[in-house]
């Protein structure tokens, strides 16, 4: 259905506009519908095939601190001076680089970055060949394209109301939509420690928390029909982008069958 249908003639009342962005990633988000994570879910993927996806999911993950300190200098640049909506990008900026390192954090845990490196060892992939990854940009020709296309996100957005749709709205929501079952997948399909899969649990926890600020500021400033179909827009290139990783990862583990 498209954008005009859906919100018809005016702006919908902010609460109703932030429930249809929910209904939109439990309907169409790629970790929640696509059929390479109801294999994996199943545990029907084979370890090669999990190091794969875990290659290409990292060449996401490991901008995950530029892309939200891009969204604190964006909540500013929108005009957003309010220093209780700024801590709230502050603390996320924190939990992505380690709770560890900061005094009177929720949690003494590492770093996101630190926890999927600790994963990708627990599956075979040494952390100095995610980081040559990274720095090369070696990654399926999908990949490549959406972390072009989230950087573009986090540097061109017009509003912080469009780059939190993308991001906190789509995908971290999703995480805490899916993080349990991806933890127990790991563990009860693959074998893995609860250690090694602490990214997957920290993530599900940090992201309940740092999807409420995308959907506090929509809730907030979304208010005239022009700008809710921007952020739904934003909210849809966020689910595009997670469908084609995803396609990219589940031809290549065909090719390799």
């Amino acid at each position: 259905m498209s954008v005009h249908t859906l919100l018809g003639e005016r702006a919908l009342p902010p609460k109703e506009f932030c429930q249809l962005l929910m209904s939109e990633v439990k309907e169409r988000h790629a970790r929640l519908h696509h059929p390479f994570y109801f294999a994996l879910y199943d545990g029907k993927l084979s370890l090669d095939e999990i190091r794969v996806w875990a290659k290409e999911a990292w060449g996401i993950f490991c901008m995950n601190v530029a892309i939200n300190t891009a969204k604190l200098v964006r909540c500013q640049l929108s005009g957003i001076h309010d220093p209780e909506i700024q801590k709230e990008f502050v603390d996320i900026i924190m939990s992505e680089v380690g709770y560890e390192y900061f005094q009177g954090s929720p949690r003494p845990v590492p770093g996101h970055r630190a926890l999927f490196l600790r994963f990708g060892e627990a599956i075979g992939i040494p952390m100095a060949e995610l980081e040559r990854c990274e720095s090369e940009n070696d990654f399926l020709p999908t990949t490549v394209i959406a972390r072009t296309a989230w950087l573009d996100i986090a540097l061109r957005s017009g509003s912080i109301l469009e780059q939190v749709a993308s991001t906190n709205c789509c995908n971290e929501y999703s995480n805490q939509l899916t993080g349990g079952r991806f933890f127990r997948a790991f563990q009860e399909h693959y074998g893995l420690k609860e250690r090694d899969i602490e990214f997957f649990a920290e993530h599900g926890i940090a992201d309940t928390e740092h999807s409420n600020v995308g959907y506090e500021l929509v809730e907030k400033f979304a208010t005239t029909k022009e700008m809710q179909i921007k952020v739904l827009k934003a909210l849809r290139k966020g689910l595009g982008i997670w469908w084609a990783v995803t396609d990219g990862v589940a031809r290549e583990c065909q090719r390799l069958r």
